[in-house]
């Protein structure tokens, strides 16, 4: 018997079901971070699972590996955050141009995802997202003229990913009493004097 294939059923059911998968995938990530935020060292897929309500496949058929997983918590967070709203920099100008922009949006994460990034699970999602924010940085520095050496570039981004950083932000804030406004200043102080340092450098 042959089966007549309705093609409007199958077109219209199809986002049907990538919007289904793409809320399951929202609501894996959201228990990650409440897995985080409760201080663990580690976190395990059976833990996310039963944070989500979910069984374990259900993660698996989302996230291939818990690497997968941890690796989409860092963007996860910016988006709630807005951070994807904000353009991203083609040249170091326009990174001081928007760091102020940057660090207001970074300040309003809520409790929740502040203390996950800051729980020892978020090493891992560190680390995972380590090269992409030294990558994206080293382009940055390439931007600057005269361009600094292979090796002043390097330690401009390292100095940018450290800068930028959750983390450093609360150190201002919390530490310092710093605002937003003065920790941006403060980073593009930072970055202004170690690209003159370089520049002189290659002067001489």
């Amino acid at each position: 018997m042959t089966r007549i294939t309705d093609s409007s059923t199958r077109s219209y059911r199809s986002p049907l079901r990538a919007q289904q998968a793409e809320e399951t995938r929202a609501r894996l990530l959201d228990a990650t971070v409440r897995v985080m935020a409760g201080g663990l060292a580690f976190v395990s897929i059976p833990l996310v699972a039963r944070e989500a309500g979910v069984s374990v496949p259900t993660v698996y058929r989302h996230f291939a590996t818990k690497r997968d997983l941890l690796g989409a918590v860092y963007a996860h967070v910016v988006r709630s955050a807005g951070l994807d709203e904000l353009v991203i920099p083609r040249s170091m100008d326009e990174l001081l141009g928007g760091m102020r922009a940057y660090f207001e949006r970074t300040d309003s994460l809520g409790d929740l995802a502040r203390a996950a990034m800051a729980s020892p699970a978020a090493e891992d999602t560190r680390r995972i997202n380590m090269p992409d924010r030294v990558a994206m940085f080293r382009r940055l520095a390439d931007t600057i003229e005269p361009k600094p050496s292979r090796a002043d570039r390097d330690r401009i981004a390292r100095l940018l990913v450290i800068l930028t950083a959750s983390s450093s932000l609360r150190l201002w804030r919390d530490q310092l009493g710093s605002s937003v406004e003065e920790a941006a200043d403060d980073v593009g102080w930072v970055v202004r004097a170690a690209s003159a340092l370089a520049t002189s450098r290659n002067r001489s």
